[in-house]
């Protein structure tokens, strides 16, 4: 009997939690029609998908968990993230990036465009992080005082520093990446076991050990 009421509270609990996450939309014909609308609209827990368009928007997360998903890559400034994190997903990013500081653990970049702009990641709360399988071109991953990251499957072009680790900083995995005609493709403090499959085409200089 016992078990069976614990099963109970469990498939129970389990049901509240799918049920409070929504999908908000946000487009022309949706009832968002700014991104930052929808995210200040948002819960923890939320998804938040973007029709194709230009948005004018620099979107400011704070105090909340949520996913941004676009669909056909939506054009937008960027998205600054605190006290809180996201996955990001499907955008052409195209003036500020995507910045993270003193945000929760777990974020994700992945499957973006950027373009004269990159990634940032700074403050010993925001950890575990990946970024994966993103376009950037004239911008750079940069990750301050940050743990235990990945960086994975990028396709980094035409920048001054195309990944810049800061001594505290932690990137254990570093795989697959492309970095190419920048002036460096990667300066960090140390070059750790995981940086392995990378390739390196037209840079000034391919790996730059930094003297902090």
């Amino acid at each position: 009997m016992l078990r069976k009421l614990i099963l109970a509270i469990l498939i129970t609990t389990l049901l509240i939690g799918t049920a409070s996450a929504a999908t908000l939309y946000v487009g022309s014909t949706a009832k968002y029609k700014t991104i930052q609308s929808a995210v200040n609209a948002a819960s923890d827990g939320d998804t938040i998908k973007v029709a194709s368009g230009t948005y004018n928007e620099y979107v400011s997360i704070s105090g909340k968990f949520i996913n941004v998903y676009g669909t056909g890559y939506p054009k937008m400034n960027g998205f600054r993230v605190t006290q809180g994190g996201a996955v990001i997903n499907g955008f052409n990013i195209q003036k500020n990036g995507v910045d993270f500081q003193g945000a929760g653990n777990n974020n994700t970049v992945r499957n973006n465009y950027f373009y004269n702009c990159g990634v940032s990641i700074t403050g010993l709360t925001c950890s575990q992080n990946t970024i994966m399988n993103n376009q950037i071109t004239n911008g750079t991953v940069t990750l301050c005082e940050t743990w235990d990251n990945v960086v994975k499957g990028n396709t980094i072009t035409k920048a001054r520093i195309g990944l810049y680790i800061y001594e505290g900083a932690t990137c254990p995995t570093i795989t697959g990446n492309t970095f190419s005609y920048c002036d460096i493709g990667v300066k960090l403090p140390a070059v750790p076991p995981g940086m392995i499959g990378n390739k390196y085409i037209g840079n000034r200089i391919n790996i730059k050990i930094a003297d902090y």
